[in-house]
Formats: C-alpha cells, sequence, structure tokens
C-alpha cells in the first residue's frame, strides 16, 4: 500500500491568498503542497484591478501581466450628477486578468520548492491530533497545518464545521469588447460609478483590448444586477457591444465566524471573509492573510493564537472601520449626495490616498482634520 503524501502544509486553492501563503512557506524552508481544483491557467470572475496597496506586498515584479496601468481615477455620482479625478505619477490601479495573474504567482511559489495537484478537488477533511487529512479526488493528502484559500464557498471551511460567511456582495462582472472609438473613451482611467446601483456601485476598468465592467449591490436582493448593469451601459453608451461575457460572484466583506477555532485549519482570503467593505477589492487582503498565515506556522509555536493576533493588529480593526464608512456610503444615499457635492474631490483624493497604501481607514478616522471638516458648511 502507497503512503499517502505528507507535507508540512497543505494550502488548498491556488488563487493570491494561496500562492502568497506557499510562496512564504517555501522560502522558509517548509514542504508545502498548493491543492487546486481547477488547471491553472484558469478563468477568475474579478475586476482584475491592482491597487497599489496590492502591489507593495508582493516580492517581486509582476509588470509581465500588467495589460494597462491607470494613472487616473475617476469617481463619478449621479443625482447630483458630479465627477471628480485624482491623477497620480505613479499608477493608481494596474489591470491584469486573473488567469495570468494568478499563475504568475502560483509559479513563483512552485519555483520556490512548493509542489501543484492541478485539477484536484478537496473532498473531505479531517482533523487529527498532529495533522490534517485531506481526501482528494486524486488520493489523500497529510499535512501539519491546512490553509484554507478556496473562496467564499470555501469547503474546507464547511468540511470544518465553520459556520457560513455572514455578509457577502453579489457582483456581476463582464468583459466586454466594443468598438475602437468606444474603447478609446474609457481606456485612461479607472472609472466609478456612485448613485446608479442601489447600494452598491458600478466600474469600468479598461485592459488591453477590452473593458472590464461590473456592478455590485451592498444589499442582496435591492435590485437585478443583470438590469442594472444593462442600465449602466446604457449611460455609458456601451450598449450593443461586440462581444460579452457575463460572471457573477459573491464577495465576502464580514469575517467568517468562529475562524480561529478548528486547531491547524487557518482561514484565508475570501475564504475568511476579508474584503474590504468600501471598495469591495479583496487582492490586497487575500495576499496579505495568506502571508500572515504563512508567517505564523514558520514561527511555530500555537499557530492559530498568532495568526488571530496578527489579523487582530492589522487587517481586523482596518476593516471594522471600513464597515461604519461603506454604511454611509451605500446606506444613506442623501447624506453621500451632500458629502460628494460639498467635498467630492477631498473624498476622492483621502479614497486614493488609501488605496495606494499612503494613509489606512483607520489614520483616516483618528486624523479629526480628515473628517470633520466634511461635515463643515463651504465658506461662500
Amino acid at each position: 500500500m502507497i503512503a499517502a503524501p505528507h507535507f508540512d502544509v497543505a494550502v488548498v486553492g491556488a488563487g493570491p491568498a494561496g500562492s502568497a501563503a506557499a510562496l512564504v512557506l517555501a522560502r522558509g524552508g517548509r514542504r508545502v503542497v498548493i491543492i487546486e481544483k481547477a488547471v491553472p491557467p484558469r478563468y477568475k470572475t474579478c475586476g482584475g484591478g491592482l491597487l497599489v496597496r496590492t502591489l507593495l506586498l508582493l516580492p517581486f515584479d509582476i509588470r509581465s501581466v500588467v495589460e494597462r496601468e491607470c494613472f487616473t481615477a475617476e469617481l463619478h455620482h449621479h443625482a447630483p450628477g458630479l465627477s471628480f479625478s485624482a491623477r497620480r505619477e505613479r499608477p493608481v490601479v494596474s489591470m491584469v486578468m486573473r488567469d495570468r495573474f494568478d499563475q504568475l504567482l502560483t509559479t513563483a511559489a512552485q519555483n520556490s520548492g512548493a509542489e501543484l495537484f492541478a485539477g484536484t478537488s478537496v473532498l473531505e477533511v479531517a482533523s487529527r491530533s498532529d495533522g490534517v487529512e485531506l481526501k482528494t479526488s486524486t488520493g489523500l493528502v497529510t499535512a501539519r497545518f491546512v490553509i484554507a484559500a478556496d473562496g467564499a464557498g470555501s469547503l474546507v471551511a464547511r468540511r470544518a464545521g465553520l459556520p457560513e460567511l455572514r455578509h457577502v456582495l453579489p457582483a456581476l462582472e463582464c468583459e466586454v469588447t466594443v468598438d475602437a472609438a468606444r474603447f478609446e473613451k474609457f481606456r485612461h482611467a479607472a472609472r466609478f460609478d456612485f448613485g446608479l446601483t442601489p447600494h452598491g456601485y458600478a466600474w469600468v476598468f479598461p485592459k488591453r483590448e477590452h473593458l472590464s465592467i461590473g456592478v455590485l449591490t451592498t444589499r442582496r436582493g435591492s435590485c437585478n444586477l443583470n438590469d442594472e448593469y444593462a442600465r449602466y451601459l446604457a449611460h455609458l453608451g456601451l450598449d450593443g457591444p461586440v462581444k460579452e461575457e457575463r460572471h457573477g460572484h459573491m464577495i465576502p466583506v464580514r469575517p467568517r465566524e468562529k475562524m480561529f477555532a478548528v486547531p491547524r485549519i487557518l482561514l484565508v482570503g475570501d475564504a475568511a471573509g476579508l474584503a474590504d467593505p468600501v471598495t469591495a477589492e479583496g487582492i490586497s487582503a487575500a495576499i496579505l492573510s495568506g502571508q500572515l498565515a504563512a508567517q505564523s506556522i514558520l514561527e511555530g509555536t500555537d499557530v492559530q493564537r498568532a495568526y488571530r493576533e496578527k489579523l487582530q493588529t492589522t487587517l481586523l480593526p482596518e476593516l471594522r472601520v471600513a464597515r461604519v464608512l461603506a454604511r454611509v456610503l451605500y446606506d444613506f444615499p442623501r447624506v453621500r449626495a451632500a458629502l460628494f457635492a460639498r467635498h467630492g474631490q477631498r473624498l476622492s483624493e483621502l479614497l486614493t490616498r488609501v488605496v495606494m497604501g499612503e494613509t489606512s481607514y483607520r489614520d483616516a478616522v483618528r486624523r479629526p482634520e480628515d473628517y470633520l471638516k466634511l461635515f463643515r458648511k463651504r465658506r461662500p
């Protein structure tokens, strides 16, 4: 009988969270395997906008997979009709297709010594006193620790008996090909539209030869996203595209309850529910949480506690502040409209500073001058 392969760590999922974790572990001398149900490269539903704060986390250059760099972010607020832009000397958003970006990260982990089991699904998860046993579609795998990086619908979390994610945002993301004249109009900036989609926003991300266009809402059941998407295309003058591929997905913006409750299983990225409630961007938190989980394993003492403490001093407080800001932005349209009317440019610059990694939501709240003046009347 052939013994099941044994690893120090089994990472389930080859997205940014899983590959970032595997890279840190492999460089730390651990025997690590990435178990991925698809065969890379695979399409991943995502706007594909990498923020500066994301790039700062990566230990290598990703320019080989960047399709377009946007040095300008445009924020449009409807009712009242207002537009603002924030420009920087370096790209505010770097546009990628997730199949190539994810494969780049996975390859970096493999080059550092991680193994990849592609086309392999995890079927069952069993915790043992000295490790975790994974029943997969290609056989049994055992590991001292498991990092669950398998997304919002994490099978690892379900099989480990953890509660479902409480707050997920429905989003519709579409790859849209238009004629050259209409593409030219949108190819220079990352565009965000507020006040069109109920309790949410819409976006246009220009890629090399097409546009990634999407809509999301923070309140499930408040609207039909297919209808909102069609309305948004018409508003942009992009109805009747040459080609269109639609993909729906769910974005988790509240940490999973009891996520630290199962010994030897660490949840990261969307499996942990760590996306930004304001922007719904999840790649930054995915990479950071993967790295923190890996560092906790490398430290080797009370791994779950170490991981929890790392998140409690980095991501989790930031997400708590972001949830409050998101409520103001999406649930109180009159307040949002008044703030944009009075201070739209300042708000645009502040949000740009956050995504550039120049400040954080917590720092903005700590500094009264950053937000109290938003409620003051402008001088005539």
